[in-house]
């Protein structure tokens, strides 16, 4: 059985994870440029206290994604290079758990949710 046809997908899968991370971490940037703005102008403790909030939540959450790709590509490689497994089964079950990674995309908070200088308590 030839496997890099699956390989290849799970690099695909490798590049969605790193790129869907990169734009968590833009979104994180866009409401840091946007909470220091309204702090300068409102000089308000509630926004600077959801502003802390939201991204802290999104940089936990992508840290969190990065690393579960970095785990599952340490693992493949692992077995690749003691050679317990058989290549083709390193390479389904890489494809299988980066798979499922990529369909756990749910982001933590969603910055549109909330209105300037109000607080959700949990």
């Amino acid at each position: 059985m030839n496997v890099v046809p699956v390989v290849s997908e799970c690099f695909r899968l490798v590049d969605e994870q790193i790129e869907s991370s990169q734009r968590e971490m833009g979104d994180v940037r866009s409401i840091l440029e946007d909470a220091i703005a309204r702090l300068i102008k409102d000089r308000s403790s509630a926004t600077a206290l959801q502003f802390q909030d939201i991204t802290d939540q999104l940089l936990a959450h992508a840290a969190a994604r990065l690393q579960a790709v970095r785990v599952e590509m340490e693992r493949a490689r692992d077995a690749l290079d003691t050679r317990r497994d058989a290549p083709a089964g390193v390479a389904h079950a890489m494809y299988e758990n980066l798979l499922a990674l990529s369909k756990a995309r749910a982001k933590p908070v969603h910055a549109a949710d909330l209105e300037p200088g109000s607080i959700e308590l949990f």
